[in-house]
């Protein structure tokens, strides 16, 4: 009877909001205008008013001294609230990361209806608002084919799974640094320019896609595919080379990752990539017999080892410490990570890559 009768008083949904009264941004874009301003270019999603009829898009652009008052103003010059609740990824273009992202992605932290978790954060190689204004690409909307591009490039290893959550654990960890996607506008179509490297919060450097794919497993973050394709030669009479394409990432890759220090308070990494690949496509005119998988294990070892020495050497150029190094040393060499200055010191580490190869599968044809 007292549950009952207090039931009475129960006032039900207070903060209810109809999904008619809403626009849902599924993509934002941040760039620096001309004068200095942010530019917030928004993607949003208009609920159809009938059941039968397809949702439609509209693109929208403000100004403003800083995100929170470019959204205020975005928000003077549409129809209804903007919700977030469905944003797949934040922009940002070449400009914003260079200058640093730090400030750009505060408001994000700040406002708990804005997600984190799930949405991804991507460089855009000019801006981020002419990438967006595209509208569509082909009968995708663009938010939706960006959104499917970058989940399907993780799949194959040649992004990894980094949201806002991660890169704002990265931006306040001084032990380690992050990568993000690097897509730009080559026409009509989006395409994948490889990895944008950061140096704390700053752009630094990039990588090539083929680069990103051996990064990627470097870090021991592999998609569900992972494709090299690479000639070698197989030491015929008549001295054919071959293009091989191997997959690596439908087996378990063992990675082995050592920060040791010296007496002299130098850095050494040994870095070393166990990866068991399955043959996807020879196209030679001799079949991969048994007696040459060893000789291409080895030629595949050391055309990989070669090439992670090359994106190492890049990354360190770019000042970015991908693995974490700082982090082992914080944890391990508190002492020596002191008097390290770590903007500086990183490029003096000491790196070791060693990739071993082992073919497991040459597939079905004999």
């Amino acid at each position: 009877m007292l549950i009952m009768l207090s039931s009475l008083s129960l006032t039900g949904c207070w903060d209810r909001e109809y999904l008619k009264d809403l626009h849902l941004a599924y993509g934002v874009g941040f760039d620096i205008a001309n004068d200095g301003k942010i530019q917030e270019t928004v993607e949003l999603i208009i609920p159809p008013e009938i059941e039968q009829k397809s949702t439609t898009s509209e693109i929208h652009t403000s100004y403003g001294h800083n995100l929170r008052s470019a959204s205020n103003q975005l928000r003077n010059r549409v129809r209804g609230n903007i919700r977030f609740l469905k944003n797949g990824f934040q922009l940002l273009g070449k400009s914003v990361a260079e200058q640093g992202l730090y400030s750009n992605l505060d408001v994000n932290f700040r406002d708990p209806s804005n997600p984190t978790s799930n949405v991804r954060v991507i460089i855009a190689e000019g801006k981020a608002s002419d990438m967006l204004e595209q509208k569509t690409v082909g009968e995708l909307k663009v938010g939706e084919f960006i959104t499917q591009k970058i989940e399907s490039l993780e799949e194959m290893s040649v992004f990894p799974k980094e949201t806002l959550d991660t890169v704002f654990r990265f931006l306040k960890d001084p032990g380690q640094d992050f990568a993000l996607p690097y897509i730009a506008v080559e026409g009509d179509e989006i395409i994948t320019r490889g990895l944008a490297l950061f140096s704390d919060q700053y752009y630094s450097g990039m990588l090539n896609p083929d680069q990103s794919i051996l990064l990627v497993l470097l870090m021991g973050q592999q998609g569900k595919n992972a494709r090299f394709t690479k000639k070698i030669d197989l030491g015929y009479p008549d001295n054919i080379q071959e293009y091989i394409t191997i997959n690596v990432g439908l087996k378990k890759t063992k990675r082995k990752f050592k920060v040791s220090v010296s007496a002299d308070g130098s850095v050494e990494v040994h870095l070393n990539l166990k990866l068991q690949a399955i043959v996807e496509e020879f196209p030679g005119d001799r079949s991969l017999k048994e007696k040459d998988l060893q000789k291409v294990n080895q030629a595949l070892s050391e055309i990989l080892t070669k090439e992670a020495e090359s994106v190492v050497e890049e990354v360190q150029k770019a000042n970015c410490d991908i693995f974490g190094v700082g982090r082992k040393l914080i944890a391990y060499h508190h002492n020596v990570w002191k008097d390290k200055n770590w903007s500086k010191d990183y490029r003096k580490v000491q790196f070791h890559p060693k990739v071993e190869v082992k073919i497991i599968d040459t597939g079905i044809i004999e």
